[in-house]
């Protein structure tokens, strides 16, 4: 019995390893084709050329990033939950385990807060409403600081992969 619940156990760590990097890689076209980003990298120095042709066709398509994001998110929060739940206080990877959980939660906090003062999210709700959230003043005050969302979101993930690559690397063995 131990050794089919131990096949399974590494099956589903191994599925939300995947899940994760698919969920990463989601966030980055997300991040990268976001104006913020772009604001961000001028303030560096660096000149992105917005007008070429392979940048424009990429940013078009930042709404439907942000829905391959949330799917992966979802389905790695779920592989996940099936793999570890919650930590027992007898478990001795309880405190990674623990550590992870943590800057998960508050990664998919942070990704309410972008996702919420995002462009993207404004049009979509303009289109049901017939009005711009941005001429509401309390959710512009909200929605200015949406550059500051995504530093604190990769900082939550960063704090997430460093705590999962301590626990089991690249790759579950």
């Amino acid at each position: 019995m131990s050794f089919i619940s131990g096949n399974i156990g590494i099956y589903n760590e191994r599925l939300t390893v995947i899940l994760g990097f698919v969920t990463l890689a989601a966030a980055l076209a997300t991040f990268v084709s976001c104006r913020s980003c772009l604001s961000f990298l001028g303030r560096l120095g660096w000149k992105i050329p917005t007008e070429s042709g392979p940048y424009r066709a990429f940013y078009k398509y930042h709404g439907y990033y942000w829905w391959v994001f949330i799917l992966g998110l979802t389905l790695h929060f779920l592989a996940a939950v099936m793999h570890t739940a919650i930590p027992a206080p007898g478990d001795p990877d309880a405190p990674i385990h623990w550590a992870i959980l943590g800057f998960a939660l508050g990664a998919a906090v942070m990704t309410g807060a972008v996702l919420s003062s995002c462009r993207s999210l404004n049009s979509l709700v303009n289109t049901f409403t017939g009005k711009a959230p941005t001429s509401n003043k309390r959710y512009f005050s909200f929605y200015r600081y949406h550059s500051y969302y995504w530093l604190i979101l990769i900082l939550a993930l960063a704090g997430h992969f460093a705590a999962s690559y301590i626990h089991i690397g690249v790759w579950p063995g």
